[in-house]
């Protein structure tokens, strides 16, 4: 499913990270700070990337003082309260998503089987349980 990005849903965004965005052609950034941590983040989200060679789609990318992350072609979007958005790319069996903060924190779990969202938490090797904790609040997201 394509996912369309405009101004509406980046208001959403504005308002469930508490900053405003700067609106450019093509897309809208976001210049996130934590005055404590002092950590940044700066989300670009591209309403239409080149994600192939004959393919046109949303590209979410973030910057962080570690690393930069991008998520191609993401299905969908949600707020999760009080300051969190989460993008997810359903593949098949696999999932992907990418959670922003507005206190300039950014997750990122990639190639995730979907059986561990409707797994008992218990019963899951500890190595992959914050996967299987961030993903089940995709759960309502995740079609087919």
């Amino acid at each position: 499913m394509e996912m369309i990005f405009g101004k509406q849903q980046a208001d959403e965004i504005k308002k469930t990270l508490g900053s405003d965005y700067s609106e450019f052609e093509g897309g809208f950034v976001w210049n996130l700070r934590n005055e404590k941590t002092k950590q940044q983040v700066v989300l670009t989200i591209y309403s239409s990337a080149g994600v192939s060679i004959d393919s046109q789609d949303v590209l979410v990318s973030v910057q962080t003082t570690h690393g930069y992350f991008e998520l191609h072609s993401p299905d969908t979007f949600m707020s999760i309260e009080p300051d969190e958005i989460i993008f997810l790319k359903s593949q098949d069996e696999k999932l992907t998503s990418m959670t922003i903060g507005g206190s300039a924190t950014c997750s990122m779990f990639s190639n995730i089987s979907r059986s561990i969202i409707d797994t008992d938490f218990s019963e899951l090797d500890p190595a992959v349980l914050l996967a299987a904790m961030q993903l089940s609040l995709t759960d309502s997201m995740v079609t087919g």
